[in-house]
């Protein structure tokens, strides 16, 4: 993706694997390939840094204000862990949980579900945070009328993009009752430039860290003193799709 929109990003390797419990992965929603099949030239295979390691180096310079998560927060635990102090200036926001229902079970959200010990170290680290949920994000939706007027372009770039949105769209089509695409990661991109697109709420969230039925849930922890997070409660979801757009 970054050589075909000419980036030149640091990229850095990811855990293995939670910090426990089972590995799980979203190929039925993603593909084998991670692209839900788009075809994209790959570059040569070069050694990556950890991202543990990646992203130490760049808090010690000082060069992050903001971290935008959009997967499970094994990384971001680990190094929260080990030096905490690292985080004292930078404020964190994640896409992930939801107080309400979830989409890889009927309680919990995919990135919490994946690693809910990583989930349970952030929310409860006291680290300036907000979450931002599938509360919020599944009310911002893109739809096929969206992509009707080509809004992306007809570069190589543009056209990956619109392919991956149908793609989502019939994906969810089943599922949501209409073609649209779920736009969970964007989100909070946005929330992280634009704040004022969410209204958020002071909540100490619990994770439910244990296998089973509830593994990943959150909970709202109601015992005095225990931090909090800015947690999304509503979106002006009209707003942040035409800023996809």
């Amino acid at each position: 993706m970054l050589a075909l929109a000419g980036m030149e990003i640091p990229v850095a390797r990811g855990a293995a694997g939670p910090l426990s419990l089972i590995s799980v992965h979203a190929k039925s929603a993603h593909g084998a390939n991670g692209r839900k099949g788009i075809a994209l030239s790959v570059r040569d295979a070069v050694p990556l840094p950890s991202a543990r390691s990646l992203l130490a180096h760049s808090l010690r310079e000082r060069r992050v204000e903001c971290i935008i998560a959009l997967g499970p927060l094994t990384n971001l635990a680990q190094l929260i862990s080990e030096e905490p102090k690292l985080f004292e200036e930078v404020e964190i926001v994640w896409m992930g949980g939801t107080l309400s229902e979830g989409n890889v079970t009927p309680l919990a959200e995919f990135n919490a579900y994946a690693d809910p010990e990583a989930t349970a170290r952030v929310l409860r680290s006291g680290l300036r945070t907000r979450v931002i949920g599938l509360d919020v994000t599944r009310h911002v939706r893109l739809r096929a009328q969206d992509l009707s007027d080509s809004p992306f372009g007809e570069s190589p770039t543009g056209r990956v993009l619109d392919q991956a949105l149908r793609a989502l769209m019939e994906l969810e089509h089943p599922l949501q009752g209409e073609p649209c695409a779920l736009s969970h990661d964007p989100c909070a991109v946005v929330a992280a430039i634009f704040p004022n697109c969410f209204r958020y709420e002071r909540k100490a969230l619990e994770t439910c860290v244990e296998e089973g039925r509830e593994r990943g849930r959150l909970l709202e922890h109601a015992a005095a003193g225990s931090p909090a997070v800015d947690y999304a409660v509503e979106v002006r979801g009209h707003d942040v799709s035409r800023l996809f757009l």
